[in-house]
């Protein structure tokens, strides 16, 4: 018998514990400007004091079956959820045994007879990717939780004894009774980790329920509790041939448990070690050949599409190239619109376009994010190896000098090894701030030049670099290079990355899944000696000792390319003298908080080749664009850019 993921989805609600009562058109507007996140089926639950609202796609049992908001058997309890969950045929079980009685086969009923078992215990025994609000009548309760990594969003706002909750930050917009004001501590994490953090939103009154958290609400106040964290600290000593059958078992498992659904499936084929490894173990499980899709450029050194081509057709795959000579600024303002909260990732324009081509033949598709952020596949991964090194061989007094900033990174622009072993200092600093204050966008000194101090008086401190403080207890006895990946698990993973796929996806309806971030397969990284995933400098040891049983050896070892525009040729190019008319003399500038010579000055640099500030650029536009549409409303989703006027 088929089992019915909810899949994608957007879910809103309304609890108001004053004698307010809630109005089914807020409630209906709030979710109805999210359809693009669930088009098949719109649903609306109205009680004493709540109204919860669900948009959904189907993927599995395509029938009525599960519509949401569902109730339990009694209607004591509603749910509206998003995301799927794995092991929800083996929660079943477990709940029939106990003598619970299911009138749907769908996972989303799992949550309303669990939760009746197990109270809000229910959270951490769900294996998948999630977001819920879950309405206790009875106790006049709302539980809200998200998933471990973070993968699906899920936002939320008190404000007096009035609650509202939903999958998009847009939908706030649609509640005439909410009040929303810029917070300049989103602006500057967005400026540095080039996105808003899960602790700062881009409006005060609102926040995030962070990843791996659920949160108890209740007319008396709201308790949270942080039910998982990545196990760094378990390790456990195995040969690397017994690695090697783990991790393949693991990540075969992830795969196979992927590959259930009634409609189309797919996958993204970058050409990388990731998704190419992916593509390998779902050619070998699935029962037809693997529909397959990658984009390139004309920029050859942007483009991974002969590695593709490598890795389809050994496996025999359906394979679809797109390339790209994409309208970015054609589409951009309907980005920022989709995004909601400023987001600097550039390499969300060519997720949209794959995810687009991927949508007019499948509605799910799998990808190989999370590898590098298990494995360390990223350059930081390498530096953060050789800070264990630097750890080891350097005596303390010299250690010291370095992390005084005698050698910060600034101070030697323009001495190469210099530079990397200030690099490397940082990398080992027992601040936790100072160890992840590299950013590709705007570091302390650069946002020292682009802030005027209007806008540095609005800050606190530096919000970029607090959110490093809270996770120092679990980072104090971690090893250098474990550090740095638990860091990219909980900040960038759900900053940024995770952002950027569901964001883009959502655009189009298609879903997307991701065998690395299987909770067993986060389990099994961590557990793993460090020096396993980066020895000697390389990264992903022991993952692409994996991949070469499956994948051509000149897939494996090349240089890393990533998913990435060819942003820095266009900004020195074609785009240099709009940015040059428009930036500098753009809304930010007008509002006192940015210096204009500070950004004109990075326009000049970069488009005469002395410095490369592609990242800060894009960075200006997109907050310059997001001021324009949420704050200014002068700006529309389906507006064009015209750089020649």
């Amino acid at each position: 018998m088929l089992h019915a993921f909810t899949l994608m989805c957007a879910i809103c609600g309304l609890v108001h514990w004053d004698e307010t009562p809630v109005r089914p058109e807020v409630v209906k507007a709030m979710r109805d400007v999210m359809a693009n996140r669930g088009p098949d089926h719109a649903g609306l639950w109205m009680g004493e004091g709540v109204g919860l609202g669900h948009r959904r796609l189907k993927i599995i049992d395509l029938s009525t079956q599960a519509n949401q908001p569902m109730s339990n058997e009694n209607g004591t309890l509603w749910v509206v959820y998003n995301g799927e969950i794995y092991n929800f045929p083996e929660l079943t079980r477990e709940l029939q045994a106990a003598g619970h009685r299911f009138v749907s086969h769908s996972d989303t009923e799992v949550i309303l007879h669990g939760y009746e078992e197990w109270g809000e215990g229910v959270v951490e025994r769900l294996d998948g990717m999630f977001a819920f609000g879950l309405w206790d009548a009875t106790r006049r309760r709302l539980l809200l939780a998200r998933d471990r990594f973070g993968k699906k969003p899920l936002y939320f706002t008190v404000q007096g004894r009035r609650l509202a909750f939903a999958s998009d930050i847009k939908a706030f917009r649609e509640n005439p009774d909410l009040t929303l004001n810029i917070n300049p501590a989103a602006i500057d994490c967005y400026l540095h980790h080039l996105g808003t953090t899960q602790e700062q939103c881009i409006y005060r009154e609102v926040q995030k329920v962070r990843p791996a958290h659920y949160g108890v609400f209740t007319a008396e106040g709201c308790r949270w509790v942080r039910y998982w964290v990545p196990p760094f600290g378990q390790k456990q000593a195995l040969r690397e041939p017994e690695w090697l059958e783990r991790m393949e078992a693991t990540l075969r498992r992830a795969v196979r448990r992927r590959l259930v659904s009634d409609v189309p499936l797919g996958a993204f084929l970058s050409g990388g070690v990731d998704s190419s490894l992916v593509v390998a173990l779902m050619s070998q499980v699935s029962g037809g050949p693997v529909r397959t899709f990658s984009v390139g450029f004309r920029e050859e050194d942007y483009s991974e599409l002969r590695y593709a081509r490598m890795v389809a057709a050994r496996y025999g795959t359906a394979h679809e190239e797109i390339l790209l000579q994409p309208d970015v600024l054609g589409i951009l303002p309907a980005l920022v619109w989709e995004y909601g909260e400023p987001f600097g990732d550039s390499s969300a324009i060519p997720c949209f376009y794959v995810a687009q081509a991927a949508r007019r033949s499948v509605t799910v598709a799998l990808t190989g994010d999370g590898g590098d952020e298990m494995f360390g596949g990223y350059d930081i991964a390498r530096a953060a190896w050789a800070a264990w090194w630097y750890e080891r061989l350097l005596p303390r007094p010299a250690r010291s000098v370095l992390d005084k900033g005698l050698l910060a990174r600034e101070n030697v622009r323009h001495i190469r090894w210099l530079r990397k072993l200030g690099t490397v200092a940082i990398h080992a600093n027992s601040e936790p701030a100072i160890r992840h204050s590299l950013s590709m966008a705007f570091g302390p000194r650069e946002k020292a030049l682009l802030y005027r101090e209007t806008f540095r008086q609005m800050l606190d401190g530096s919000p970029a670099l607090e959110v490093f403080e809270r996770w120092e207890k679990e980072l104090a006895a971690l090893h250098p290079i474990d550090r740095h990946l638990f860091m990219t698990l909980v900040t960038r993973l759900p900053n940024d990355y995770l952002v950027k796929v569901d964001v883009a996806s959502m655009m189009v309806a298609l879903e997307l899944r991701s065998p690395f971030l299987d909770t067993a397969m986060a389990e099994l990284a961590g557990a793993m000696d460090p020096l396993c995933k980066v020895r000697h400098g390389r990264r992903k040891y022991l993952l692409k000792k994996l991949a070469a049983r499956h994948l051509p050896h000149e897939v494996i070892y090349r240089r890393k390319q990533g998913f990435a525009l060819p942003l820095e040729h266009w900004l020195r190019r074609e785009w240099a003298p709009w940015l040059r008319r428009w930036l500098p003399g753009g809304h930010l500038v007008g509002t006192g908080w940015f210096d204009a010579s500070a950004i004109h000055q990075l326009i000049e640099e970069h488009a005469s080749g002395k410095a490369d500030h592609t990242h800060r650029l894009w960075a200006l536009i997109w907050l310059e664009l997001w001021w324009q549409m949420f704050v200014e409303r002068t700006l529309k989703p389906t507006d064009r850019l015209d750089i020649g006027a």
